[in-house]
């Protein structure tokens, strides 16, 4: 027979080919546009593919700007634009696009044929006639119109359970229950990363899982669970887009490179929700290819087009101070100023904070020479785990004689095990630390340097005398306790500006009394330190110098100086608190700008003793976005009413700050007695301190994507940083609303086959 009849080859179909092919390699985040003006029509995809098109947009919020400026247009005889109003009553369906300047209809964009009426107007080219709104409401019509048909559509889509494949399919209930078990199951795998333990606790959940069950529908694979953590930082990320509404916030930016080098660009929000309490939330990962200031600036528009915010909402901008972002002329900050001229910049304290210390240690070398001794002194002590083990065993001795002679006390917490800490590369707050390691473990350091200087190797041999003959002089002990000193005084600051709830008034009051500290320091403290320093020298058996005597400078021995030890300790070393008081002068210069000085005014301190009607009047003509002129005659006459108020109000007697002033105003409902006034407090709380929040989320990067895990992909990076960062909302997040976010993506099968 095979002779005779030859079988017939046939061929795939080439579509169905195509389609398969386009569904695994298509970038979702770049197809699916949040503008409806640059969509690609529904028709123009393959047939396969258009379902879990319109699933994709069905995920997505509506293109429902409010806050952007409305081109007008001269139509039917007057200048007509386009009503943000009109999203409250259409809200549904109707969505506007700010490349094109006209409104296109949702339902009809996705289930509305090219071949059917109004196709052009209603989804491709769209919707200008704003003179008639009456046309919005006739295109809604009546049952079995277009509008109805397509919405119903819409709803029929998200309705997996009666989809025609599914009824064919033939699935019981017993199948679907056991189905909704695992769905489950691998969601509580998700949150607790295992899943046969909980299986093992749960019976139900071994039943569906146990034997006899199909490996094909566990819902354990990693497609599954990707969808998974998706859905739990969408629901996470919605949670805090409710919180902001359409209510002003800051930007919060920086960027940092990943495992395997790729750039990534954290944002995160800062802005105060209904309760009157300041928050900063972090809203998403960008990888970016480029580090200018246009790819940010771009970056941060698509990101805001997919989460639904509008730069017209920023009033504020923070970010490291690095000149692609803070430049005056084309960094990020200038670019996104030139859109929202209220969206002022703050360079973050903290990193100015850093500048300050480090300009120090460029300018006096006897400081720079001191940071570089002890960076060898922690790699010489600590560098080894050998050398940490000497440290430990002459340190348990010590403590173990000190406990002995009744040199110290026994006590929960007390005498912990001591260890020398690294410092930092960034954060000049862990040199602090590092410095008083030292001081805490001089000479148990000494020791160690004693015993490193017999090693066989004759480098570390000559490094350890070398370290051990500079730490034992007077000349290094003096610095160790200047600079421990000056950095004891700026750690308490550098700590109180990484706080998230801190406010700008209070910042600039923490700089000022850190300046005060420090002024305190260089007129009174100095017969202190010196004292200090004799008295550890003493402790060390480390020889003291007269303080009348004659400086010797230990390059130029037998050269005379003509000054006195106190001369070059009080007038040339100690004067570094001057450079520092120049440098916070100089770097500060914010906490004497308008915006801020005017911000002072709302302090609550001493019952509102610096409360100033022309200054926040001043203050609140910055924002002309919003306040206009009749705005700013009601704010004069409620802040004459707000200040009699609160100052006979008992309950905002012990108020200290702006931000427990907010919650306070919200708690007591004066936040509706005063919106004006509470919408200006509101728009100095958003004002950015410090970008601690950002450099938090970089923090767990090596956590999030590891070396074993370098491979990982943008979009799930970013939805696992935001469930890791934001751990507080995440919990919140029920399996009800995952499971419901994740059937609508796309058809699921219930059966075990």
């Amino acid at each position: 027979m095979e002779r005779f009849f030859k079988r017939k080859v046939t061929e795939p179909d080439s579509a169905n080919i195509a389609s398969n092919l386009c569904l695994d390699d298509i970038n979702w985040e770049e197809e699916i546009k949040y503008d409806p003006g640059l969509r690609k029509q529904i028709d123009d995809y393959l047939p396969n593919l258009r379902e879990m098109v319109r699933r994709k947009y069905l995920e997505k919020e509506l293109c429902q700007p409010r806050t952007c400026s409305f081109p007008v247009t001269n139509i039917g005889g007057g200048p007509r634009r386009f009503i943000p109003d009109w999203f409250d009553e259409f809200g549904s369906w109707l969505e506007y696009s700010e490349s094109t300047g006209r409104a296109y209809y949702f339902f009809c964009f996705l289930f509305r044929g090219k071949k059917d009426g109004g196709y052009d107007a209603f989804v491709k080219n769209g919707w200008n006639g704003f003179h008639r709104k009456q046309r919005l409401r006739e295109h809604v019509g009546d049952v079995g119109g277009s509008h109805y048909l397509a919405m119903k559509k819409c709803d029929d889509l998200l309705q997996t359970r009666q989809h025609i494949n599914v009824a064919f399919r033939g699935v019981n209930e017993s199948a679907k229950r056991d189905y909704m078990i695992r769905l489950n199951g691998s969601i509580d795998v998700a949150r607790m990363e295992f899943r046969d333990f909980a299986a093992e606790q749960n019976p139900v959940l071994k039943k569906a899982t146990g034997k006899g069950k199909s490996e094909n529908s566990l819902l354990v694979s990693p497609e599954i669970q990707r969808d998974i953590v998706h859905c739990f930082a969408k629901e996470a990320l919605h949670a805090i887009l409710e919180e902001i509404g359409n209510d002003v916030f800051c930007l919060l930016v920086d960027e940092s490179r990943d495992i395997s080098w790729k750039e990534q660009m954290a944002v995160v929000l800062r802005y105060v929700d209904k309760c009157g309490i300041v928050k900063e939330r972090f809203v998403g990962l960008v990888h970016v290819s480029e580090t200018t200031s246009a790819h940010l600036k771009s970056s941060i528009d698509a990101l805001f087009a997919e989460i639904n915010l509008s730069l017209k909402q920023v009033r504020g901008q923070g970010y490291d101070g690095a000149s692609n972002m803070r430049g005056e002329f084309n960094g990020l900050q200038s670019l996104i100023m030139r859109e929202n001229s209220s969206a002022y910049y703050v360079h973050c304290f903290a990193h100015q904070l850093q500048l300050v210390l480090v300009a120090i240690v460029r300018k006096h070398k006897g400081v720079s020479d001191f940071f570089t001794k002890v960076s060898i002194l922690l790699n010489v002590v600590g560098g080894s785990a050998k050398r940490r083990e000497m440290i430990r065993d002459i340190n348990l001795k010590e403590m173990s004689k000190a406990l002995g002679c009744g040199q110290l006390q026994t006590g929960t917490g007390l005498n912990q095990e001591q260890s020398v800490q690294r410092p930092g590369d960034t954060r000049w707050s862990s040199h602090y630390k590092s410095l008083k390691s030292i001081v805490d473990m001089f000479s148990t350091i000494m020791k160690v340097l004693e015993i490193v200087e017999k090693d066989k190797d004759w480098k570390i041999r000559d490094q350890a005398s070398n370290l051990r003959e500079y730490f034992l002089s007077f000349d290094s002990i003096f610095y160790l306790h200047l600079m421990l000193t000056i950095l004891g005084i700026t750690n308490t600051l550098c700590l109180a500006l990484q706080r998230k709830d801190h406010d700008i008034v209070n910042a600039i009051n923490c700089v000022r009394a850190t300046r005060c500290q420090l002024d305190e320091l260089r007129r009174e403290k100095w017969e202190k330190l010196i004292d200090d320093v004799y008295e550890f020298c003493e402790k060390n058996d480390i020889a003291k110098l007269k303080i009348e005597d004659e400086y010797i400078d230990p390059k130029k021995r037998r050269h005379k100086s003509g000054i006195t030890n106190k001369h070059y300790y009080q007038v040339d070393c100690f004067n570094d608190i001057d450079w520092v008081l120049q440098e916070l002068d100089s770097r500060f210069n914010e906490t004497s700008s308008q915006l801020l000085v005017c911000s002072a005014s709302f302090s609550p301190r001493d019952s509102f003793c610096d409360f100033n009607v022309d200054k926040l009047l001043s203050l609140a003509k910055l924002y002309p976005h919003d306040f206009d002129s009749g705005n700013l005659r009601d704010l004069s006459n409620e802040l004459g009413l707000y200040i009699f108020d609160v100052r006979n109000d008992d309950r905002f007697s012990n108020i200290q700050t702006i931000a427990e002033l907010s919650q306070k105003m919200v708690e007591t409902r004066k936040h509706d007695r005063y919106p004006l006034v509470y919408r200006l407090l509101k728009l100095v709380l958003v004002l950015p301190v410090a970008t601690a929040t950002v450099e938090r989320i970089f923090s767990g990067m090596k956590i999030v994507k590891t070396n074993l895990r370098n491979r990982i992909g943008d979009q799930f990076m970013s939805d696992c940083f935001i469930c890791y960062v934001e751990k507080e909302e995440m919990m919140k997040v029920t399996n009800e609303s995952v499971i419901r976010r994740f059937m609508k993506m796309q058809e699921r099968r219930f059966d075990d086959n």
